[in-house]
Formats: structure tokens, sequence, C-alpha cells
């Protein structure tokens, strides 16, 4: 009887081979080990050994806003319309303007008034007062004669009496005349310089309003904020801005870092697309919150000192694009640690 299957003895098993598994595997679970241990400390100790910095393409901002209640008549200007210093921008209204022109323009002619009444015044006191001199002047001679007659007594009481009330009226009204003709002088000077400040004030806020037309201060590009006809704006609310000047990088540096950062140092700038050189241009002596854009959820939101960095392509970024700010140290530059790592452009 044979068995169904043949059993193998204990003591005479095959030798079995083992199967040998390739390595690209076990390269690979190293290789994003080693990335991510990389990360890790770029991450935590980046700072120390790399200049990793976040900013923003700035340019010289020129706010547009009023003194006055404005409301928007028209519009002249689209989003990054470039424009020359004296170009219209909007035309406004301001009912407040107009009302306190015609205000001015009311008391101006008021002034103008009382200074014609007060020279019309001052020329009869100017004509009047030669006469009142020559009848005070007669009135004291007539008192001598009366002094002499009245000690030689060929003159009554009564008389003497009427002559010494002519002399008196006469003083009066030529001292009444002179103190007139000196007030009226005085008042009208006052008037005057009154009637300037008046045309000094109606002058300055016809030419601050304009006739409601606002012009460019200055050559640049408009912001992407355009006011809507028919907009309300309060005194100093701004209405637009407008850009000039070269784009610079206000980038925000970190806080701890083992290697000098200097005016004239060249770093590397990218956005993420575009990359480009730029060089140091300014270290500022002050500290500012990181924008929402830059802060880190698991990180304190911290000050950090502000730089102006000059870009050799000024073209390369828009306006208020956000960057990021590179700079590897002299020996990780010579190993072309950059391109390894696809940080940045190595031109």
């Amino acid at each position: 009887m044979r068995p169904l299957k043949q059993r193998l003895r204990p003591d005479n098993l095959p030798n079995e081979q083992r199967v040998m598994r390739g390595k690209t595997g076990r390269t690979i679970y190293l290789l994003l080990l080693f990335v991510f241990g990389l990360a890790v400390v770029n991450y935590l100790f980046g700072d120390y050994i790399l200049l990793q910095a976040d900013g923003l393409v700035l340019r010289d901002q020129n706010v547009i806003a009023t003194p006055y209640v404005a409301r928007v008549e028209s519009v002249d200007i689209t989003e990054g319309q470039a424009v020359k210093v004296g170009d219209a921008l909007l035309k406004l209204q301001s009912t407040e303007i107009l009302e306190r022109l015609a205000d001015l323009s009311t008391k101006r002619a008021d002034l103008m008034a009382k200074a014609t009444d007060f020279k019309i015044r001052a020329e009869s006191v100017t004509q009047l007062l030669p006469l009142a001199e020559r009848r005070a002047d007669e009135a004291v001679n007539t008192i001598k004669q009366f002094d002499d007659l009245a000690a030689a007594r060929l003159v009554t009481s009564a008389r003497y009496q009427e002559a010494l009330k002519v002399s008196y009226e006469a003083n009066r009204d030529r001292v009444n005349l002179k103190t007139q003709r000196n007030v009226l002088q005085e008042e009208l000077k006052s008037l005057d310089d009154a009637l300037e400040d008046a045309h000094d004030a109606i002058s300055k806020v016809e030419a601050l309003y304009a006739e409601g037309t606002v012009l460019s201060p200055v050559s640049g590009s408009i912001g992407a904020s355009i006011p809507s006809v028919g907009n309300v704006y309060r005194p100093g609310e701004p209405i637009l801005s407008i850009y000039y000047g070269e784009p610079y990088i206000l980038v925000y540096l970190p806080r701890r870092y083992l290697f000098p950062i200097s005016v004239g140092m060249t770093v590397s700038i990218t956005d993420g697309r575009d990359s480009t050189e730029g060089v140091v241009d300014e270290i500022l002596p002050v500290t500012d919150t990181l924008p929402k854009e830059f802060q880190n959820t698991f990180k304190p939101s911290d000050r950090s000192q502000l730089a102006k960095i000059k870009i050799d392509d000024s073209g390369e970024f828009p306006l208020n694009q956000k960057v990021s700010v590179s700079r590897f140290p002299p020996v990780l530059e010579m190993l072309n640690v950059r391109s390894l790592l696809g940080l940045g452009s190595d031109d």
C-alpha cells in the first residue's frame, strides 16, 4: 500500500534559499527620513545659520485725502494707471467748502462796507479839522481882546461869558475832530488788516478746493482702491493712494542669527515663481510686528527689526507681493547648496 503523500524526514530537510530584496525601498526611506530631519533642523535652528526672512514689495506712498467732507462727482483714473504731476484724478463736491466760501465772502463784504464808511468819516474829519483849528485860534484871540476890555471895564459880564462859551466850543470841536481822526486811522488800519486776512483766507480756501478738482501731487501709479461716484468721505479719510519712486523690499529680519547682516550684503529674493538678487540698502533702527500673512500659527507673534533691500530688477515683482529673502553662508555657497535644495536661483 503506497502513501498518499511522501513525508520528509526531519533529519533530512532541504536548505531554503532566502530571497534577496532590493535596496530601492530602503534608500527611499532613508532619503525621506533625511529630508524630514533636515526640515525639522531647518525649522528649529535654520535662522542661526541661514538668512531666512519674509518681506513685502513696497514703494513710497502718497495718500490723497481732504480736510473737509467731500462727495465724489467723477473719477478720471483706473487701478494701476500711471499718472504725472498735475494730472486730474477726481472731481469732488463739498457743501461745507461752498458754505465757508459764502460766509467768508459775506464777512469780506461787511468789512469793505465798514471800511468805506470809515474812509468817508475820515475824509470829512480831514476837511473839517483846518476850519475847526482856525475857529479855535480866532476864539483865543477874541478872548484875549475880551480880557483887555474886561480889565478896562468896557465889556459886560454877559458878553464876556458868551465869548468864553464860544471859545470853549471851538476848542472842543477841534479836540473832537483830532480824536476822531486818530481813532479812524487806527480803525481803518485794523479794517485793512482784516480785509487782507479775509482775502488771504478766501484765496487759500479756493486754492485748496480748486473747484473740486483733485490733481496728482507726484508722478507714479494709482493704487488698487479707486473711489466710486457718489462716495462721501470724511475729513482725513483716505480716498486713494499713489505709489511713486523705485520699488524696494521691506524685510522683517530674524531675531536670532550667527552671522552679520550689514548694508551692501547681497541676498536672494523669490516669490515662489520668480527670483532675483538684491542688496541690503538700509537697516532701520525700528521694529514692527509681523503682518498676519507672515505669522506662524505655532509661534507667538513677535516684533522684528526692519530693513530695506534694493532690487536689481525693479519690474520682477508686483507691488505688495509677499517674498522670501535668503542668504547662504560662504561655505554653503561654495558647495552650491542653494541649487541642491532648490531654495533660490544662482545667477
